[in-house]
């Protein structure tokens, strides 16, 4: 019997795909199940005991009174219900911790692999899964986590020999089981500063990737990363990759990346450390399999809305880099076209960001749009800002084919239309997603 059967359990965030994922999963398991959500609509996935929407605070535990509280990703822990749950003694969960209890509590030992960051942890697990499918050996593979596969999902459908899991920091926030054997912090940079108190608090959630891993797992940071240095005894093996210096003795492999940038050559770096501890650990050759990781890198296409070739026409190229919604983010992609004209389309829901540094320099000239359009403006000296993507879109396009002519052909400096906004979308569209697909729309009417 499981822990979980005949338990009454309460779903916090229920009605979102992870919340979705857990009426699943903890229905198979034979539990009682109550949900609340702020949302008003949609139907459970499942016969539920107690539906409270929308929550009502503390006061839900005295009406379903249940033995277990899982929260999904985006509920704030801050609420209430989460002190009012612990004080009464109520083991509190998010989804991917239960989920990899249930997952071992079965019997269930994948091999994992982990990445959190504050930027390119999508790109970095999908080019991770990618070259582990199209190795010769062919383990069965499953990107899942905050990539957007729940991993309550995976453990319902069926468990594979690897798991590659994005981790953002709002599921790292609560880690009792949940323990890679590989694990990668790429980078922290200001971001979800509304949920957190502060710089260091952020980068402690993210740090939790790691906070449960045993004496042989492996959890790499970059060199320069400045928060770990007092919690390096919490580790099981705590490695600070030098990119600089690790980078030569890679250059094949690196080379072998068709998709633009060289923070996804950091990110390709971080793939590659990881496979090699993956490698070492299960006897495999590293040498034999060269050839094989050099044909897996080089056929990766990267990710749809992330430094996405949406077309050349005219002589100008567009790039829809619509999932860069942080500020490092769409400076990454901006360093991507170093010496090309790039004429920049940012803004989106207002975070208050600082976009100070792109203040246009002769190289690049920054079209704010949106609802973070005035402040961009401001902090950019911008000349205009505009009020959505699509009026952006064609100023940008107007001023790119005026100048085109003064630019040599053989000089390889034809201009760049870049969608990368450094804002979430939530202004105006349901997701990055939405945004970036309009994007190509505008580009395929433009002329």
């Amino acid at each position: 019997m499981g822990f979980l059967e005949k338990k009454k359990v309460l779903i916090l965030g229920a009605m979102g795909r992870s919340g979705m994922s857990l009426q699943e999963l903890l229905f198979d398991l034979g539990a009682r199940i109550g949900i609340a959500d702020q949302k008003s609509q949609g139907d459970p996935a499942v016969p539920v005991e107690a539906d409270l929407r929308p929550d009502q605070g503390s006061s839900i535990l005295d009406i379903f009174e249940p033995d277990f509280v899982v929260t999904a990703p985006g509920v704030p822990l801050s609420l209430p219900i989460f002190d009012a749950a612990r004080g009464r003694g109520i083991p509190v969960y998010g989804e991917l911790d239960l989920a990899f209890h249930v997952m071992e509590e079965q019997g269930k030992k994948p091999y994992v692999f982990a990445v959190t960051g504050t930027d390119g942890k999508s790109t970095t697990v999908s080019l991770l899964e990618h070259i582990l499918l199209n190795l010769p050996f062919a383990p069965s593979v499953i990107a899942c986590g905050n990539i957007g596969l729940p991993l309550a999902q995976v453990v319902l459908d069926g468990v594979p020999d690897l798991l590659v899991v994005e981790c953002s920091s709002f599921q790292l926030e609560m880690v009792e089981y949940f323990h890679p054997d590989t694990a990668c912090i790429l980078n922290v940079a200001p971001a979800h500063m509304d949920r957190y108190d502060s710089m260091d608090d952020y980068a402690l959630a993210k740090a939790n990737i790691g906070r449960k891993q045993g004496s042989q797992d492996l959890l790499i940071i970059a060199e320069d990363f400045p928060y770990l240095d007092e919690l390096s005894s919490l580790f099981g093996r705590l490695e600070r990759l030098d990119l600089q210096s690790f980078a030569p003795g890679h250059k094949e492999l690196l080379d072998s990346l068709k998709i633009p940038g060289e923070h996804n050559r950091w990110n390709l770096l971080f793939c590659i450390r990881m496979l090699q501890d993956y490698f070492f650990r299960n006897g495999i050759d590293w040498n034999e399999n060269l050839q094989a990781l050099k044909q897996a890198i080089s056929t990766f296409p990267g990710l749809p809305h992330r430094m996405e070739v949406v077309a050349e026409k005219g002589g100008i190229l567009f790039i829809n880099d619509s999932k860069a919604t942080t500020v490092q983010s769409a400076r990454m992609a901006l360093n991507s076209f170093s010496g090309r004209p790039v004429y920049l389309l940012m803004g989106g829901l207002d975070k208050k960001g600082d976009f100070t540094s792109f203040h246009g320099d002769g190289n690049h000239t920054v079209y704010p749009f949106g609802e973070a359009g005035p402040m961009i403006q401001e902090q950019t000296a911008a000349r205009h800002f505009f009020p959505d993507l699509n009026a952006a879109f064609r100023a940008a396009c107007e001023d790119a084919a005026r100048n085109l002519p003064a630019l040599a052909p053989s000089e390889g400096r034809s201009p760049v239309i870049l969608l990368s906004p450094g804002c979430p979308s939530q202004d105006q569209y349901k997701n990055y997603e939405e945004r970036g697909r309009h994007f190509r729309e505008l580009v395929e009417e433009w002329r």
